[in-house]
């Protein structure tokens, strides 16, 4: 951990609401955390992730990644085995079940995932989301080509994903009637990117849509980006959870910030 996530999460411990709910007021908020924060999800869906964890982990192959956003620390070559991949960039249990219960929640309206990896993430939630059209970008053909095969394996019917940056693909959404309800952005960890894709999703969503943003405290600079995110006038209700950020459009609500010991 680097110094300004160790400074961050200090910060996050001392000011985090308790994550039973108590002492929060907001009835939207303290469902939110009863609902998508504490519910446990189905056991066919962890052996479904399971399965495809332990596939990726006993894989050796070796891919060439042409990362687009701010890849992993400490990666000095572009040249990384799927096994590496899938124990580093995929979401883990935990945040996993966020993931599900939030795409069980909008269940029947198109999801978009920015980041497809090893597809993990993916698959949490299109499994909450059965009734969903889940369009998942990948800027690395290899690991479209990976996520693809995973869910043939196990029949998950409900995801497109597409290869290409986001700057391809974000702008044309609009004109091809992708409206929505939520977004998982966890494919480039930098400012100015993440501010720009933030601007052209405000476009796409839906009225009571969410946008999830992974790794607000990876470093200054997205800590930087979440903030003014959350600041935006159309912003209505954000929570952060520390490794996660959640931003809701709700209107007729009073605008509020929350910070949510996870």
């Amino acid at each position: 951990m680097n110094y300004h996530r160790m400074t961050a999460a200090l910060k996050y411990f001392i000011f985090a609401r308790h994550h039973k709910g108590h002492g929060i007021h907001s009835p939207f908020v303290f469902d939110f955390i009863n609902t998508v924060l504490r519910e446990e999800i189905p056991p066919h869906v962890l052996k479904i992730v399971r399965e495809v964890r332990k596939l990726m982990a006993a894989g050796n192959e070796i891919i060439e990644v042409n990362d687009l956003g701010a890849g992993p620390e400490n990666m000095t070559s572009s040249c990384r085995s799927l096994s590496d991949i899938a124990r580093r960039s995929s979401v883990n249990k935990r945040y996993g079940r966020i993931l599900y219960n939030i795409a069980l929640l909008y269940n029947g309206k198109d999801i978009i995932e920015m980041g497809t990896s090893v597809g993990i993430s993916t698959l949490y939630m299109a499994l909450g989301a059965p009734e969903s059209e889940i369009i998942s970008i990948e800027g690395c053909h290899k690991l479209a080509e990976t996520a693809k095969n995973n869910f043939s394996r196990f029949n998950i019917n409900n995801i497109t994903v597409v290869t290409g940056s986001f700057d391809e693909h974000l702008p044309v959404m609009g004109s091809q009637n992708i409206r929505p309800s939520v977004v998982f952005v966890d494919g480039n960890h930098r400012k100015e990117p993440v501010l720009k894709y933030f601007a052209l999703l405000k476009e796409l969503i839906t009225p009571g849509s969410v946008i999830i943003f992974d790794d607000i405290n990876y470093s200054h600079e997205m800590n930087e980006a979440w903030d003014e995110i959350k600041r935006d006038s159309q912003v209505s209700v954000s929570i952060d959870i520390f490794q996660m950020g959640f931003v809701f459009f709700r209107g007729g609500m009073v605008k509020q910030d929350f910070v949510i010991r996870y």
